[in-house]
């Protein structure tokens, strides 16, 4: 009987006993490398705690005030006198020097621009005389004041008034300011969407016309109800009629913009009101920059106005650089997404934070679209098109066909 043969035991060969104490090795430098990282963030987290706990009671939540600089004192005092005002009674015409004239720090001249606007005034009714108008009709009196801003007119006894031309240097005032106001409009006879719809509604109240201020997207222009039921708008930086088709083609206009009335509404009396507190906090923006008081008059605007885009514009950005500023005095920049993970250990600039977001989503649900101003410079050169042209010509035909003492006929 052979002897029994013993197997052969399965020894590792050394190639493969080596990649075992490799792979081991490497999966506890792996293990301990997580462990490391662990306790790394636990340190740091305690270390930023620990500065967070120290830095709570150094932490200024609000920007510095302008309060002390030259001029302010001026806006100051001019808020408290819009809080006087009643909403079912002023005058555009007061306001609107009111606003310019505090930029100026009380250096213009009030009885100067009553008299221009009285001269303007007494222009229009003679025009309208001489022309054959009915001094009572609403569509008489806003003709003749689409009229004014837009033709060469001349009197009989050779008074001559030339077309406001639209400013495209800077017409958003952002090198300088005053180039949003009436006054500069009345001096240089040139002027944007913002100064024209305003002195047109100034001189409207200077001679018993009824007309409204209305918004677009990055505008303002003016409507009103004419003798024969039918609302017209005005395009005053292009001295033409517009329709709202046109305003429409922008494509900037969503449906909840018109559902939330921003856009294509007739402005109320509160709600125009509403646009003056606007005006005073964007000219002390552009003098001081941002800080309490701007977020005193955006909310006393919003009060009256609580749709108001220019309004929520001005919340947002004042909310935003509060809260940057916050982040920026503990070390943290916001536009980090990883530092900006840090303010978890200041609850009150997380709530900061909310309180941006929130706002933001506040204007987007009132349906506001930013503008470009690219697109907005082209938007208005399209009215220039042959179809609006056309349009305009219609209905400057039919005003001055209708107008001789005669109501006008659908």
């Amino acid at each position: 009987m052979p002897e029994s043969v013993l197997p052969i035991p399965n020894v590792p060969s050394v190639t493969d006993f080596g990649q075992h104490n490799i792979q081991n090795r490497n999966q506890q430098l792996i293990a301990e490398v997580e462990r490391n990282e662990q306790i790394r963030e636990q340190q740091q987290n305690h270390l930023n705690a620990d500065i967070a706990e120290l830095n709570k009671s150094k932490i200024n939540y609000t920007l510095s005030s302008h309060a002390g600089k030259q001029g302010a004192s001026h806006f100051q005092e001019t808020f408290n006198q819009l809080n006087q005002i009643d909403f079912n009674d002023y005058s555009v015409k007061d306001l609107t020097f009111m606003v310019e004239n505090t930029y100026f720090e009380d250096e213009l001249d009030k009885a100067e621009f009553d008299n221009i606007i009285s001269n303007i005034g007494k222009f229009l009714n003679v025009k309208m005389d001489e022309l054959g108008y009915d001094p009572n009709s609403n569509s008489a009196k806003n003709f003749m004041i689409f009229q004014f801003f837009s033709e060469r007119l001349e009197l009989k006894n050779g008074t001559e008034h030339l077309p406001f031309e639209y400013d495209f240097d800077d017409y958003m005032g952002i090198q300088d300011y005053s180039k949003m106001f009436v006054t500069k409009l009345l001096k240089t006879q040139t002027g944007q969407c913002h100064s024209m719809p305003l002195l047109y509604l100034i001189v409207a109240e200077e001679i018993g016309a009824e007309a409204y201020l209305a918004y677009s997207p990055n505008h303002s222009y003016i409507r009103f109800l004419a003798d024969n039921g039918k609302w017209y708008n005005i395009e005053l930086t292009n001295g033409m009629f517009s329709t709202s088709s046109y305003i429409l083609q922008s494509g900037f206009v969503k449906s909840e913009a018109l559902l939330n009335k921003i856009y294509m509404q007739n402005l109320s009396e509160k709600e125009l009101l509403a646009q003056f507190y606007t005006d005073l906090a964007n000219g002390y923006i552009a003098k001081f920059g941002y800080d309490d008081f701007v977020g005193n008059v955006a909310s006393k605007a919003l009060e009256l106005y609580p749709n108001s885009i220019s309004a929520n514009m001005i919340k947002a950005n004042l909310l935003t650089m509060e809260f940057e500023y916050a982040c920026k005095q503990v070390g943290i920049n916001p536009r980090n997404q990883q530092e900006l993970q840090n303010i978890r250990h200041y609850p009150e600039v997380v709530e900061m934070l909310n309180a941006v977001n929130a706002q933001y989503a506040t204007i987007d649900n009132l349906g506001y679209t930013h503008m470009p101003a690219e697109a907005y410079q082209d938007w208005l050169q399209s009215m220039k098109k042959q179809e609006s042209l056309q349009e305009n010509q219609k209905i400057n035909e039919q005003f001055k066909g209708l107008l001789n003492k005669q109501p006008i006929k659908n």
